[in-house]
């Protein structure tokens, strides 16, 4: 298990580590200095340039000292402190004291011309006239540190730091070769949200140190992060944190035994409730991801227009049409039932999802609603409430606006979705307690949560994945190991980190840009 803490968290496991455990500020500093310095020295040569910007907070103590070390290892590192604020902390001035004794250079920048000073140290207190000769600057570099803010900035950048930021984005846009490594987290991102206060750095690398912050997993926090590489560096193990991800093992955990005595019966029973007249595909993909999981038997309960085009693409599932089916009969037979890929969502789907939900509950049977299925609950949210059953919902953030957007204030989707951007985590908690159901927000970092104060952030996956069909195997991944028994919140769970890995896969495979939703659903099987 990995823990993504927001930057509130990130200072208490800071001064948890500092005071209870006894590792000095500077030791933490040194450590994250020499993480840094070794990262960037991966992209270095001989010949590259350094320049590390920093501010006199302890992130930008971070950069002097990772440039001193790298000035150690005969690397040409700069420092250039920008000077922006008036009460430096004690250990930047620290690492700014033993990088002048090394013998670290400090760019000086002026209105007349850009230096590398002669005498080691040569401060700088940069005005706003000077930024141009700044670009100048940071072009005749091969690297830049950005030190300048951490993961304790809360408020908007401007001034002369959102200047210096610019001009680092600015170069970066013009020479593409310079390569941008952040110090834990890239200055002006939100590490609580990942929005941009404000400006940000856009860095192609991010050492982060001890966790993945937050924020750098969503929305601008993710792009600005590029690639992200995290470090330990010593801080307690014992920690809280609101946001966390799995691994393999944690996985493999919760998966069955297969054992060597069972039968097709053994490994559960799901019944896929989906497609209309029109719509056959989404049925095929998510009965194909349930058997690719490991489900023993599957049956794909659907419009009558689809059982040829069904039957030879997935032969070796079991099939039902809407108008020859005994509802009732259908949930007794089957341990998980998923609902609602391609299922529509005028009145004759509106009649079957209340029809099959109703003898779900009756039967005691875990369901995973998906897409239109979802759609039609979010115009009929009483009767979800009315209800007692295991419940998976896997919306995507629009089909989740549609659920939880204000009718009575006359809110649409749109103003929702905004909503649900600014507090995803909030809005997952409160649909869980409201509905009593496990919420799977889909995006491009699904959010999962069982209504507690912990959230699970799943980190595999890609934009690939963006394609039509994605939504329709998730939907058999999570139906087939709710038939095999998991409980519905580790079912999410390992359904959404497996939906990623073979995302990953496929995409290595096929490329971001060409892969399907049924070459996904082939990688399954070597995920599993």
């Amino acid at each position: 298990m990995r823990f993504f803490p927001t930057g509130a968290e990130s200072a208490v496991i800071d001064k948890k580590t500092i005071e209870e455990i006894g590792i000095p500020q500077l030791v933490l500093m040194e450590r994250a200095a020499l993480a840094l310095a070794e990262e960037t020295a991966k992209l270095a040569d001989k010949k590259s340039k350094i320049l590390a910007i920093c501010e006199g907070g302890n992130n930008g103590g971070d950069g002097i000292a990772a440039a001193r070390i790298l000035h150690e290892w005969d690397c040409r590192a700069d420092v250039f402190h920008i000077g922006g604020i008036k009460r430096t902390t004690e250990a930047f001035e620290k690492q700014k004291e033993i990088s002048l004794k090394c013998g670290v250079k400090y760019v000086t920048v002026t209105e007349k011309k850009d230096t590398v000073a002669d005498v080691p140290g040569s401060d700088n207190k940069m005005i706003d006239s000077d930024v141009s000769i700044l670009c100048e600057v940071i072009s005749g570099y091969d690297i830049v540190i950005d030190a300048i803010f951490g993961v304790g900035l809360s408020r908007e950048v401007t001034g002369i730091q959102a200047e210096v930021i610019s001009a680092i984005n600015k170069v970066k846009e013009e020479k593409p070769e310079i390569r941008v490594v952040a110090a834990d987290i890239p200055s002006g991102i939100s590490a609580e949200s990942g929005r941009v206060l404000g400006t940000a750095v856009k860095a192609d690398v991010t050492v982060t140190f001890g966790f993945t912050k937050l924020g750098m997993l969503f929305d601008e926090g993710r792009e600005c992060s590029g690639r992200i590489i995290t470090r330990d560096i010593g801080f307690s193990k014992d920690l809280k944190a609101g946001c966390y991800g799995l691994d393999m093992d944690d996985i493999r955990k919760m998966l069955p035994v297969r054992n060597v005595n069972a039968n097709k019966g053994s490994f559960g029973r799901l019944l896929v409730v989906a497609g209309n007249s029109e719509i056959s595909g989404a049925a095929v993909i998510a009965g194909q991801a349930a058997f690719k999981v490991g489900t023993g038997l599957v049956k794909i309960l659907t419009d009558k227009a689809n059982r040829d085009i069904i039957g030879a693409a997935l032969p070796e599932t079991l099939l039902s049409t809407y108008d020859s089916a005994e509802i009732e009969k259908e949930i007794a037979w089957a341990t998980a039932v998923a609902i609602g890929p391609g299922l529509g969502t005028d009145e004759k789907a509106a009649r079957l999802l209340e029809t099959v939900i109703k003898a779900a509950a009756e039967y005691d049977k875990p369901v995973v609603m998906d897409a239109d299925a979802i759609n039609i609950i979010s115009r009929k949210r009483e009767f979800l409430k009315q209800l007692n059953i295991k419940m998976i919902i896997t919306p995507h953030m629009l089909e989740m606006a549609r659920l939880v957007r204000n009718m009575e204030a006359g809110e649409d989707a749109r103003t929702a979705l905004e909503r649900i951007k600014k507090d995803r985590f909030t809005i997952a908690k409160s649909v869980s307690n409201e509905y009593n159901v496990i919420s799977v927000l889909k995006d491009a970092r699904t959010v999962v949560s069982d209504g507690n104060d912990s959230f699970y952030v799943n980190t595999t996956g890609n934009s690939g994945m963006a394609k039509g069909g994605s939504g329709d195997s998730l939907t058999g991944i999570i139906g087939g190991l709710l038939a095999q028994g998991l409980k519905p919140y580790d079912a999410a769970r390992a359904g959404v980190f497996i939906h990623g890995v073979a995302g990953d896969i496929a995409a290595e495979r096929f490329g971001f840009v060409g892969m399907t939703a049924t070459e996904l659903n082939e990688a399954i099987k070597d995920v599993i």
